[in-house]
């Protein structure tokens, strides 16, 4: 039946205000929300309101969740009912169905689903009850609940009427142990199931404060020592202002727990002002009574209970019994809970203990492959603090001293200007890294602000534990590690093991690349140091092609010299004959000076005079000629180019090479747009998803624009040009990129294809080759870890194909 709002009715039956408060808040909106605090007040709702759906704890006092569902849908047969409950009980939810619920939600309550749960439960869903045999005994368990009822309802009549024969106080005494014997019996079952030491506590000091009425309840438990009993969980502003303070007792001395936890008996102060072993507790100074109830656990004493009252001489002997009742269930409840807690952290631990060893074990997996050193102690940082969840990760390294750890790399931005700022740590000073490199052993800070020998970084102020693990390599530390959390007491002894496996794995692979680093070193020196030999080896033919290249240049230089002067001379004469008002010109008394200068500069000229006096207009046409002039300085500027040219050939690949990830497709279109090629010459066929490769991008575009070049030259007497420029990843070496520069140009014959990679010599003849540009490019690949190859057929055009090593991950 719906309101006259529209909106379906959903009533909630539940003891505990949050649940109620939060319930209201995910359905208020949607639907008209109804309340009960007790399962009385809900079945007397649930006949007046007629509710669309009903939420019912199972767990309350007085009456059962189980048993409101029974209730409820006897009178509401049709009414969706749904249990609402934090039971982790094996089989609580086919006693719920069992009861007349038709469907299950657990606590705690899961905001993103509980709205589409209800409207699921609205809309007809029905969970089915499969074993009937759970309705079986659950009738059963309610007959006997009735039964049970029945005869303490029995009993209690028959001793009504002995204590009303005998006296109203008997009568009195017995229907409050009833009521303590029920209070204790709720208490029992609010707390069994509670397996949370610190909730647990709370509640039962809570439960049993409502339950009995009492002033004040505290619950002390006996610490390690076994010395004190330890304030645990209290009632109220008292008991909160005692746990903030410490409060404790000595056991066995002079007060009610104290007593209580020695004799593990239970004891009765009827007027607190006259008991000689009550604490006086100035936070509790209403108290005129109070009992301590041992709490006994597997035979052993493990704390005590305290209830204390504003009345005098509120507790009898008869309490004690049904009180320690209570105190006994609350010991094994509190015994249980210890267990649990110490099962779930050895169950974490064990937990946490393979996390890191498969941590470890990914971290060695990761950086063992890793042969650049700068590239490995980053990646390394970055890799640790990923697995492990670590705040912070820093790689020291000894350096040539010996004295110092210096950092090499740091995780974020505290370590990017640690590293920056060239941080170091004295080996066997007064630091966590210090200390694990002299002693070669592990250090863990379990609280920073305490540890002596921590280093506080202004740079890293959240680090509230550390651990500095030392990189062995044969019995010597040749660096360490710190890993750093903003949790305290993070690392244990027992992380050692793990982290330690680790960090040897870091070490061993610190001087794989050290090696590496050095090798290479001594591999560039070398390359350099034969590529300097080959030159001086070169020499000869060098000098002898610079030679052929130079010889031209003088001849060409003394011919334009002569014509020079030649014209210079004929323009003077002509001058002189010319009006005055013409010599006096700018342009006129240039010449003449001119003329003058070539006289300063050692030229004869009145020789010059003597050839040109008496000479023909063809005559001087055949001996002077500006295209002349223009053809020398074309053969000088020729020869010149070609000269420098060499030098980029001889010296390129001996230059110190800056390796960075570079993309070969990227290259080619950069080299191909700066060489200004024609569009309708040049194809691309690049294969997509390309690794990159390492090199040099100066030398690489170098590479590139000579075969390219050579390339368009060899087309240049061709019918048809076509340039083709393909990049795939290698099928025979998958881990190679090839870039293949191909032409539809003569070709190369067969017998100079092995010569083509010979300094000095050249297929170009007339055309200005110097025969350096292939061997320069053969190197620059080499030095890469590469190979260039080729083929060719006359004719037809030539492939020569770049392979080099791609740069995976």
């Amino acid at each position: 039946m719906n309101s006259s709002s529209g909106k379906k009715k959903i009533l909630c039956i539940d003891d505990t205000p949050d649940v109620r408060r939060l319930v209201r808040r995910l359905l208020g909106e949607a639907y008209d929300f109804y309340e009960a605090t007790d399962g009385l007040k809900g079945i007397e709702q649930a006949a007046a309101l007629h509710p669309d759906l009903i939420l019912v704890d199972l767990h309350m006092p007085h009456l059962t969740g189980y048993e409101v569902a029974t209730r409820i849908k006897t009178l509401l047969p049709h009414t969706p009912i749904i249990a609402l409950t934090a039971d982790i009980t094996a089989h609580v939810r086919e006693r719920a169905l069992a009861s007349g619920c038709d469907g299950y939600i657990s606590k705690p309550i899961d905001p993103d689903e509980f709205e589409t749960q209800i409207t699921e439960f609205l809309g007809g869903k029905q969970e089915v009850l499969e074993d009937d045999s759970y309705r079986q005994a659950y009738q059963q368990t309610l007959v006997a609940r009735l039964e049970e009822k029945v005869r303490e309802l029995t009993d209690a009549l028959k001793r009504n009427e002995e204590l009303i024969q005998q006296n109203q106080k008997l009568l009195e005494r017995s229907e409050r142990r009833a009521r303590l014997l029920e209070a204790g019996a709720t208490v029992g079952r609010s707390i069994t199931s509670i397996l949370d030491l610190d909730v647990l506590l709370n509640a039962t000091v809570d439960v049993i404060c409502n339950e009995f009425g009492f002033y004040y309840a505290g619950v002390f438990l006996i610490d390690e020592t076994r010395e004190w009993a330890v304030l645990r969980a209290g009632r109220g502003e008292a008991g909160a202002a005692m746990l903030a303070q410490g409060h404790k007792l000595k056991v066995d001395g002079h007060s009610m727990i104290g007593t209580a936890t020695a004799q593990r008996k239970a004891l009765i102060a009827l007027d607190v002002g006259d008991e000689p072993v009550h604490f006086k507790n100035p936070l509790l100074p209403n108290t005129r009574s109070e009992m301590a109830l041992p709490l006994v656990a597997a035979n052993q004493a493990i704390g005590a209970l305290t209830v204390q009252s504003r009345q005098p001489a509120a507790f009898n002997e008869e309490d004690i019994k049904a009180l320690q009742t209570m105190a006994d269930q609350l010991a094994i409840a509190i015994h249980n809970a210890r267990l649990y807690h110490e099962n779930q952290n050895l169950l974490q631990e064990a937990e946490r203990r393979a996390r890191l060893l498969e941590a470890a074990a990914q971290v060695g997996r990761d950086i063992t492959s890793i042969l650049k050193l700068d590239e490995l102690l980053h990646k390394t940082v970055e890799i640790i603090c990923a697995a492990y969840n670590f705040y912070y990760a820093g790689i020291f390294l000894v350096d040539e001293t010996g004295e110092w750890a210096v950092l090499r790399a740091g995780y974020g931005e505290a370590g990017t200007a640690m590293v920056a700022r060239q941080h170091k740590l004295k080996i066997g000073g007064h630091s966590m890294v210090g200390a694990a490199m002299s002693t070669c052993k592990a250090r863990i800070a379990l609280d920073v602000g305490e540890e002596p020998v921590h280093f506080k970084n202004p740079l890293l102020p959240y680090t509230r534990s550390e651990m500095a693990l030392p990189l062995m390599l044969q019995e010597h530390a040749i660096g360490a590690l710190t890993v750093q959390s903003v949790q305290p007491a993070a690392f244990s002894e027992e992380d050692v093991t793990s982290l330690q496996a680790m960090a040897d794995h870091l070490a061993v692979a610190i001087n794989n690349a050290q090696l590496l680093q050095d090798l290479e070193a001594v591999h560039s020196e070398l390359v350099r140091t034969k590529t300097y030999e080959a030159i001086a080896t070169a020499t000869g033919e060098a000098i002898h092609w610079v030679g052929n290249k130079a010889a031209p240049i003088p001849g060409s230089v003394e011919r334009i010299t002569e014509d020079m002067s030649r014209y210079l001379y004929m323009a003077a004469t002509a001058l002189k004959a010319a009006p005055d008002d013409v010599q006096a010109q700018t342009f006129a008394q240039m010449l003449l000076v001119a003329v003058e200068e070539l006289a300063e500069q050692g030229l004869n000229v009145e020789i010059i005079e003597a050839e040109l006096e008496g000479q023909t207009f063809q005559r001087l046409q055949r001996l002077l000629s500006i295209e002349s002039i223009f053809e020398d300085l074309a053969i000088i500027r020729g020869s010149a180019r070609a000269i420098l040219n060499i030098k980029e050939d001889l010296i390129g690949p001996a230059r110190k090479r800056e390796l960075l990830p570079l993309s070969l497709t990227e290259l080619l279109r950069e080299t191909v747009a700066s060489m200004g090629l024609p569009k309708e010459v040049v194809g691309f066929d690049f294969a997509p998803d390309v690794p990159e490769v390492l090199g040099d991008h100066a030398q690489f575009n170098n590479v590139f624009s000579n075969l390219i070049k050579n390339a368009m030259e060899a087309m240049e007497d061709m019918p048809t040009q076509r340039l083709t420029l393909r990049v795939h990843r290698s099928e025979e070496q998958p881990h190679f990129v090839v870039a293949h520069v191909t032409d539809s140009g003569c070709g190369i014959p067969p017998d100079q294809i092995d010569k083509i990679w010979m300094a000095f010599y050249t297929t170009k003849a007339g055309r200005g080759g110097t025969g350096l540009g292939l061997p320069a490019c053969a190197q620059i690949v080499g030095q890469a870890g590469g190979k260039i190859t080729i083929q060719s057929e006359m004719g037809v055009g030539t492939t020569f194909s770049v392979h080099l090593p791609a740069v995976e991950g």
